[in-house]
């Protein structure tokens, strides 16, 4: 792996964190209730991912295509998975309609255009020109850790692991859901939902749900390889570009 691929991966990883870390800090200080409040700072970085993508003409690159109909069943376990956290949150929190308004319209438009146009849409795009395997690994390997510094402190032990590795596999799965020929659409609603359901859940999710997941996430990921490696996938590497 060439140097000017590392020094962009490492690059978008720290911008990535670098406003992570400066909103967390200003909802440490400001503990704002209003959901549009507390992803307040990441606006910006979303605003700034949409504009160069957009100015480049670059959507289709990152994946950005129509949702192919016929590829229900491939995803029907990310449904599941939805279901499972869904019904282990209790349902929803309607205390506030406004508030779960702007909670889901946080957690897809901002959060998680943000995360998966990093991870699953230019990062993938980038290492696939060093082969499949290396840029799904590298770029689940890379969500999960993200997410394990964003883990740190106010809980257990094995609840942190329980979501790292969940992470790690939620990463591993759409990487590949995504070499598998489906749009980046599809990542994104599935892991904003996720947020969304967690976050505005009655209860948090149980410890048993997360490994009801994780066993769910790491059968399907298997499916999933399997799948790519059989030739189902689109050979992104052949007309692979750098950013």
């Amino acid at each position: 792996m060439n140097q000017k691929v590392i020094m962009k991966i490492i690059g978008l990883e720290f911008l990535i964190i670098f406003f992570y870390v400066i909103n967390g800090a200003f909802v440490s200080i400001k503990q704002p209730s209003n959901p549009l409040l507390q992803f307040a700072l990441l606006i910006p970085l979303a605003l700034g991912l949409f504009i160069y993508i957009a100015m480049k003409k670059s959507w289709q690159m990152y994946f950005f295509h129509r949702i192919k109909k016929n590829h229900f069943f491939t995803i029907l376990p990310l449904f599941f998975v939805l279901c499972i956290i869904f019904v282990s949150t209790q349902g929803l929190n309607v205390t506030s309609i406004s508030d779960l308004i702007f909670m889901f319209l946080m957690q897809v438009l901002i959060v998680a255009f943000i995360e998966e146009t990093v991870f699953r849409g230019i990062m993938l795009r980038v290492l696939l020109a060093k082969g499949a395997f290396t840029a799904v690994l590298i770029t689940s390997v890379l969500f999960g850790v993200t997410h394990a510094l964003q883990l740190l402190g106010g809980q257990s032990l094995e609840d942190t692991v329980i979501q790292i590795i969940y992470a790690l596999l939620v990463g591993l799965v759409l990487s590949l859901l995504i070499l598998d020929g489906q749009s980046i659409i599809i990542t994104i609603l599935f892991h904003g939902f996720n947020n969304f359901f967690n976050f505005m859940g009655n209860i948090e999710s149980s410890t048993l749900s997360g490994y009801l997941i994780i066993l769910v996430l790491f059968v399907y990921t298997l499916v999933l390889w399997k799948r790519v490696k059989k030739g189902y996938s689109i050979h992104f590497t052949k007309n692979a570009k750098s950013i």
